[in-house]
């Protein structure tokens, strides 16, 4: 139906209850000279539902008849000649209440369409019914009571209507309040968002006008709930999961939230200290995507020490110097080692072996070269992927079959004794802060981008770079990778990557040059507004 230029269901002016300012009536008929209800006047404001007071009296709407049957219903002048003596005599009076910017606003409305809020661009019919429907279940968080009816609608005007007036974002901020309060671990959006909820999801699913504050309702539930692909939420389907809770990513992976709590914690997909119950502790789905399917091909040590063929002491050597690295910090979860990560780290040793052949003297078990030595781990197998350390395979198949000429090795520990104290081999230190890759680092120094030193080796002659702690601490000063930034923020790695992406901070590379993941320092602390230090003593 149309009323005052403004489109309304019917059911918003068409009640069997006809309601008027009995003040109103009365000053009609004293002002005519002849038969009191000549003069009186049903106004057509009065009709709508959302009306509850008259402005110019500030006396409240009150039922005057009643008829089921429209002809009679609005047959005016009979219904008032049956009740004039009433109206006359003051029957229908009530006390007088105060204006609410509510009334004040839809009055306004009304009477011109003027509207200068956040609500005037949406018809009125949707506005304050949403106002309405807002406020009351507002005044769930903060009771007032005791409260009869007219009251509680009038309340709940006026509180929804202070939140619309402020915009989306007052109104997110209301709905989130709502959402917050319903904290249970079965508490639905109906639960949450009441009779909002039910009326925008039924009565008023078929009405265009409702649609923006539908939308509204909509991104919070999906933003606080871990609604499933396929799912109707308020007339949209959902085409693919957002959010996953702690209750449903253990069900899906098919382990227990227990043993999936740590590897989100650290992730900083949930806090660690968070009262909510499992269904309510949600992240975000695609910035974690990579970790969820990650957790179910993780294996124990004993898994991963199979895997690789290493011995026990060959394992715990491989984990005490972080060339294998757990996904999750505790040893309260046992399935937390990657086998692709040994898998490929052993394939990157097999590749360069070659048969023992007829000498196996010359030849020894990696660990019993550190052992030996004093070469750590990852010196030997950093040298092996440099191609300055030979390595060899025996028929016993993974990593215990691996062999390393014990000739080089000792130079390799003769060389690491007789060089300078606090001189670390460049690409030993570009792998160190995640800068991987043949040559990489080196052409970092090559090209003046960070500095370094050159030192021949004392025994081959050969060439090797270096670098002090002054080229550490230069380094840092200039440039951040992924695996700096671990350090420096606590961030998990997954999460720093999806941030770059988002921010679209560019690698460093200079006339097409490939550094892998490397930053600009400043660059990074601008488009991240990541408090960065710029560490000057920051060591391997």
């Amino acid at each position: 139906m149309r009323f005052r230029d403004e489109i309304f269901v019917s059911r918003a002016l068409r009640s069997p209850t006809m309601r008027g300012c009995p003040v109103c009536l009365r000053e009609d008929a004293k002002s005519h000279g002849g038969p009191a209800v000549e003069a009186m006047a049903m106004r057509g404001d009065w009709l709508l539902r959302e009306v509850m007071v008259c402005l110019r009296h500030r006396h409240p709407l009150v039922p005057l008849w009643q008829a089921l049957n429209p002809t009679d219903r609005y047959d005016i002048a009979p219904r008032l000649q049956e009740i004039e003596a009433e109206i006359l005599s003051g029957y229908f009076d009530h006390p007088l209440c105060v204006a609410s910017f509510f009334d004040i606003w839809l009055d306004r409305r009304l009477e011109d369409g003027e509207d200068e809020t956040w609500l005037g661009q949406y018809e009125l019919y949707p506005a304050a019914s949403f106002c309405r429907l807002l406020g009351a279940e507002l005044l769930r968080l903060n009771p007032v009571n005791p409260l009869d009816a007219f009251c509680r609608i009038r309340v709940a005007q006026a509180a929804g209507f202070a939140v619309a007036v402020e915009g989306e974002a007052g109104i997110r901020s209301a709905l989130n309040r709502l959402a917050e309060a319903a904290m249970g671990h079965n508490d639905t959006a109906q639960k949450a968002f009441g009779q909002l909820y039910v009326k925008l999801r039924r009565a008023y699913s078929d009405e265009p006008a409702f649609e923006p504050f539908r939308k509204l309702l909509r991104d919070c539930i999906l933003s606080v709930w871990p609604i499933p692909a396929g799912e109707d939420v308020l007339g949209e389907i959902l085409t693919e999961r957002r959010l996953h809770s702690l209750h449903t990513a253990a069900a899906e992976l098919g382990t227990t939230k227990a043993l999936l709590e740590p590897f989100l914690v650290e992730a900083g997909a949930i806090p660690a200290l968070d009262p909510r119950p499992a269904s309510r502790r949600v992240f975000d789905v695609n910035e974690h995507a990579t970790l969820l399917a990650e957790i179910p091909r993780l294996a124990s040590l004993r898994a991963l020490r199979e895997a690789i063929g290493a011995s026990r002491n060959e394992i715990e050597a491989l984990v005490d110097e972080g060339l294998l690295v757990p996904r999750c910090a505790t040893d309260a979860v046992r399935r937390r080692w990657s086998l692709d990560e040994g898998r490929g780290l052993l394939d990157g040793l097999v590749f360069a072996a070659r048969p023992v052949g007829a000498d196996p003297a010359s030849w020894e078990g990696l660990l019993r070269a550190k052992n030996r030595a004093g070469v750590s781990l990852s010196t030997l197998i950093d040298a092996i992927r440099g191609g300055n350390l030979s390595v060899g395979s025996t028929e016993e198949n993974g990593f215990s079959g691996l062999r390393v000429a014990r000739a080089e090795v000792d130079l390799l520990s003769t060389a690491a004794r007789q060089l300078a104290i606090g001189l670390i081999p460049a690409a030993a230190f570009g792998v160190s802060v995640g800068i991987k890759g043949e040559g990489r680092f080196l052409a970092l120094i090559s090209g003046a981008h960070t500095t370094g030193k050159v030192i021949r080796h004392p025994t081959m002659g050969a060439a090797h770079v270096y670098v002090d702690s002054q080229d550490i601490s230069n380094f840092h000063n200039r440039f951040v990778t992924i695996t700096t930034l671990v350090k420096e923020t606590g961030l998990h790695r997954n999460t720093l990557r999806k941030r770059l992406d988002d921010a679209a901070v560019p690698f460093f590379a200079p006339d097409g040059a490939n550094f892998g993941f490397l930053y600009l320092r400043e660059v990074v602390r601008t488009a991240l507004r990541l408090t960065l230090p710029f560490p000057a003593d920051m060591q391997v």
